[in-house]
């Protein structure tokens, strides 16, 4: 019998000795800790041989490595470009795919795509499919093909971590069936459709990544209902869009400086974005359309005002073309500079504060604009704290 570490029998009888000496009995293997299996794969200096898999002589490929994975293994890949691959990468069981976490997979790129028939969605072109309990940490995923996407997650539960999901022409990450992923510090960076989709029953929790320049930055659908922490969704066409009846829970994300809409409601989405008792603490903010953008208004609205802080450090500038001052003369409201002097009412749009001559069907000092209600609430020290349904403009 040999040990994890490769030490021979004479080890064990030793252990064994001592241990009689000092009065203690228990099992040999309990002195075996237990070591991952590591194989070493590099694109340029590796060779697909049957002797391979060391660091000294590593794969060439990921797919000759994934032949000899077992649950538990590592698959530790240099830096280079992995094209080469007999796409899809079907990953085993329990196999961790690593490249290189500090630099969320920079210089180690797995690039290309292969038909995956998917049980939901039939024939699909991904890069990488998702096992039950696989990791995949500090690589980059490109998938360029027609309609191709990254990594395929349906109803299984990978841990997707410290890497970057570019160029994909579809989503960076796919996630279907009752698949319940953990997806965390990870970069979504131009991606053409989505930088992560949800569908079905998924669930998962999606945590400290970055979506920027994405088409969406999420796209959240049918029942399914991950968590959403920490996120920084910037500068995409939209930020996340829930739709049929999808109730993603949001917590601390900032949600901001996106080309259209933050938050997109469609069909009878309900997001679970805080409530007094619990805030959200979530920033939407400075987006180019909607902050708030209910499309359809089919569902039991919610009470945004957690994620609306009224700050009254950030004053309107009146002379900026700013799409809320439209707004405001479109429901026929006059703004006004704030440090007139004046007597004004206050209102609080997209975490601003504007300012309004008295207007005889706004009978409270200070409103709260819920943008997807398109409402606006009196807040609770103004002298008449009611809510107005005088002014509804479909959300701004």
């Amino acid at each position: 019998m040999r040990s994890n570490f490769g030490l021979g029998t004479s080890f064990l009888v030793t252990t064994l000795t001592i241990s009689s000496l000092l009065g203690v009995t228990f099992a040999a293997q309990a002195q075996l800790p237990q070591v991952s299996s590591v194989i070493y794969v590099d694109p340029v200096n590796g060779l697909n041989a049957a002797e391979a898999g060391t660091s000294a002589k590593p794969y060439k490929t990921i797919t000759s490595a994934l032949s000899q994975a077992k649950p538990g293994t590592v698959i530790q890949l240099a830096p280079g470009n992995y094209s080469n691959e007999s796409f899809p990468i079907l990953l085993k069981p329990g196999v961790t795919l690593r490249g290189d976490e500090s630099s969320r997979g920079e210089r180690v790129v797995i690039s290309g795509g292969g038909d995956y028939i998917s049980r939901i969605f039939a024939k699909q072109n991904i890069t990488i499919f998702a096992d039950k309990d696989s990791i995949i940490e500090g690589v980059t995923v490109i998938n360029t093909n027609e309609r191709g996407t990254g990594v395929w997650v349906e109803s299984t539960n990978p841990t997707i971590r410290n890497s970057t999901f570019t160029n994909n022409a579809r989503d960076g990450v796919f996630v279907t069936g009752t698949g319940n992923p953990k997806i965390e510090n990870n970069r979504f960076v131009q991606n053409s459709a989505n930088g992560i989709s949800l569908t079905k029953s998924s669930q998962g929790e999606i945590r400290n990544n970055l979506f920027q320049k994405n088409g969406f930055g999420l796209a959240i659908g049918n029942t399914s209902t991950p968590s959403l922490t920490e996120n920084q969704i910037v500068q995409n066409k939209d930020g996340i869009v829930i739709s049929e009846s999808a109730k993603p829970i949001l917590r601390k994300n900032t949600i901001q400086n996106n080309q259209r809409d933050g938050v997109v409601l469609i069909h009878d989405a309900l997001p679970d974005l805080g409530t007094s008792n619990n805030p959200g603490g979530n920033v939407i903010a400075n987006n180019g359309r909607y902050n708030f953008h209910n499309a359809t208004k089919n569902n039991t609205m919610f009470d945004v005002t957690t994620t609306e802080t009224p700050d009254s450090s950030q004053n309107a500038d009146l002379s900026s073309g700013d799409a809320n001052i439209a707004l405001l003369k479109k429901w026929q409201l006059t703004p006004i500079d704030c440090n007139s002097g004046s007597e004004v009412i206050t209102i609080i749009m997209s975490r601003r504060r504007y300012c309004i001559t008295p207007h005889p069907d706004l009978t409270a000092k200070r409103y709260l604009y819920n943008q997807a209600t398109g409402n606006l609430k009196a807040l609770a020290d103004s002298s008449t704290p009611t809510s107005s349904g005088l002014r509804k403009a479909g959300g701004l």
